[in-house]
Parts: structure tokens; sequence; C-alpha cells
């Protein structure tokens, strides 16, 4: 039988939304098993002086 877990984390990068995605499972892969999958559930960014400042990702992060 297989198990998976599943964790939410908030990844965030000043570089775009997909590197948000990558920051949170960089940081997941330092404390868990093998990643096996992301679901993205909502996408935020920051705004300062009219300019986006840092972008987030709201993430669940599958892993064995």
């Amino acid at each position: 039988m297989v198990h998976i877990k599943v964790m939410e984390l908030v990844g965030s990068s000043p570089n775009g939304w997909k590197s948000a995605v990558q920051a949170a499972v960089d940081e997941a892969s330092k404390t868990v098993g093998e990643i096996v999958g992301v679901e993205v559930v909502n996408f935020t960014a920051n705004v300062e002086n009219g300019q986006v400042t840092d972008y987030k990702a709201n993430v669940k992060i599958a892993h064995r």
C-alpha cells in the first residue's frame, strides 16, 4: 500500500509565481521524502508604489 501525505506551504519570490512555487517545493524537499506532486491553491502578490514586489503561491505538496 502506498501512503501519500500532503502539506500546505506558501512559497514566495520576487521573480514570479513559477519561482514562488519552486521555492515552496525547494523548502519542502529539505525535510520530507520523495515529492510526487504539487497543487497550486492560490496566487497572491505584494505591491509597493504600484509595482509587484513579491509573488506568493499557496500550494499543497504531496510526498511519500
